[in-house]
């Protein structure tokens, strides 16, 4: 009886780090799903209001503080993203959660015009994920393999990563 207790926690052992493999993928592809979905927008963002360029920050591409979009599009609130990606309080470097990855979105800005953008997606902790994604206005994504970002990536910082398929 011994031996079968031993063998159903070696396997259960055997079996953990698979799922701890398999969370992690999950939650890249998502992660990577998500920077992709908030480029399209970016693009939409840009050919909706052609003045501002760019959405300078992930709450510029989502709804208003109410999360409704009931009086329509504005640059501040381009009804563009919803759930917590778009939540009024993602500006500046503060990050934003969504399927165990932080997200933001830094506008390269000047008089008013946002020409290009940097979106960043890193895992909430190691055990979450090991890549951290970018993107900028070529909508390529990038990533790197390495710890959770604690700050988000520079344009050049981003470019500089290789390129997904």
């Amino acid at each position: 009886m011994g031996a079968i207790i031993i063998l159903g926690l070696l396997g259960i052992y055997l079996f953990t780090p698979r799922l701890d493999d398999t969370r992690k993928r999950v939650n890249e592809s998502a992660a990577r799903v998500n920077v992709r979905n908030i480029g399209i927008s970016q693009v939409n963002y840009y050919s909706t209001f052609t003045d501002a360029e760019y959405a300078p920050n992930l709450a510029s591409l989502g709804p208003g503080p109410d999360g409704k979009c009931a009086e329509g599009t504005t640059p501040a609130h381009g009804c563009m993203i919803a759930g917590p990606l778009g939540n009024s309080a993602c500006t500046g470097t503060i990050w934003c959660t969504q399927n165990e990855y932080k997200f933001n979105v830094q506008g390269i800005c000047a008089n008013g015009k946002c020409s290009d953008y940097v979106i960043t997606a890193t895992p909430v902790d190691a055990l979450n994920g090991s890549k951290n994604f970018c993107s900028t206005s070529d909508n390529a994504i990038h990533s790197e393999t390495a710890a959770p970002k604690s700050a988000p990536f520079s344009l050049t910082e981003c470019q500089a990563l290789p390129a997904t398929q």
